[in-house]
């Protein structure tokens, strides 16, 4: 049986649509939408840019402290060629601080009849600010380091450690008393020095050969061992790092208009610093000084171990008395 009664009205009518596009709520919901949902997803992206920035940046702060460092290495060898005092800083701490920020504004526009308008703005920054700070080596840790003599151990470290015997007698060993007495002197001016050279390079002949050791000895310390020949180290005079570099500085090109400011006197050849009037294209290291360019030429393999044997020894003379560098990078 057929029913009179009228049919049910939708209850979501055009009126209700109307009242909730129009409330102000629901407006700066869809307003704000688009916004946290786009700031969400720069928040992820922003994540990986600073770990990514975090990885390059320790690299950058590596490179950053040994450049200074071998830069400061020849800046004060230069200086000490001209008989002027050398400064030497210490890297204390290394702190970076990252700033990541997000900021966006949205818009939009809902008629009543229409289509409906939203505008989007979003700002994304990243930045990074490293501090680096330095201080001077001086008193205590300044002797320890600079003025104080190579020891026998140290000698007998880098020996094992593979370098030439030939270059480590040229800058650290001042002297050489045989069994027998007799003293051979480490400066190119002395008339022993030609025996002084003969000796080592015996003992550099047996290392090419790997046939020279380091040997402990019975009442204490060390003694080269080569083929059948042994001699103890303690029979060497050793030289300070200030000393060694001083010789090192020997060689050191002056131009002619700066001869009168220093004393030219023969070196052994292990470190060749060139003097240029420009900034040289192919160098290890270089400083501007006085109105000239000294550098460390990359072909130049001897004078290149011979800079990187002062800079290993600046680190073991220091030990404990001056801190390592404190570097504060934040994780995330």
């Amino acid at each position: 049986m057929a029913s009179d009664s009228p049919m049910k009205a939708n209850p979501m009518t055009h009126t209700s649509i109307n009242a909730l596009v129009r409330s102000p709520r629901r407006l700066l919901a869809l307003a704000i939408l688009p916004v946290a949902a786009t700031s969400l997803a720069l928040f992820g992206g922003g994540c990986k840019v600073a770990n990514t920035a975090l990885r390059a940046d320790f690299v950058d702060f590596n490179s950053i402290i040994q450049g200074n460092q071998t830069q400061q290495m020849l800046l004060n060898l230069v200086r000490m060629h001209y008989r002027e005092t050398p400064l030497f800083m210490q890297a204390g701490a290394l702190t970076a601080s990252y700033e990541s920020s997000i900021g966006g504004n949205s818009t939009a526009t809902i008629p009543v009849d229409g289509d409906s308008e939203f505008g989007l703005e979003i700002d994304y920054k990243f930045s990074s600010k490293p501090t680096i700070s330095y201080t001077p080596i001086e008193g205590k840790a300044y002797v320890d380091q600079f003025m104080s003599e190579v020891t026998p151990t140290t000698f007998a470290l880098l020996v094992r450690a593979g370098w030439p015997i030939v270059k480590l007698s040229e800058l650290l060993v001042e002297r050489v008393t045989l069994q027998s007495g007799e003293v051979m002197m480490g400066r190119p001016s002395s008339d022993s020095y030609p025996k002084f050279q003969a000796f080592f390079q015996t003992l550099q002949d047996a290392e090419d050969v790997d046939e020279l050791s380091v040997a402990p000895m019975k009442g204490g310390g060390f003694e080269l061992v080569a083929s059948k020949q042994t001699i103890a180290i303690e029979s060497f005079q050793f030289r300070s790092l200030f000393s060694a570099m001083f010789m090192a500085a020997r060689n050191v090109d002056t131009p002619p208009s700066r001869v009168s400011r220093t004393k030219v006197k023969r070196g052994a050849g292990e470190l060749i610093i060139r003097v240029y009037d420009t900034p040289p294209k192919d160098a290890l290291v270089f400083v501007e000084y006085t109105g000239h360019y000294y550098a460390i030429a990359n072909d130049d393999i001897r004078s290149k171990d011979t800079l990187a044997l002062l800079m290993q020894l600046s680190r073991i003379q220091a030990g404990p008395a001056s801190p390592p560098p404190l570097i504060t990078i934040p994780a995330r």
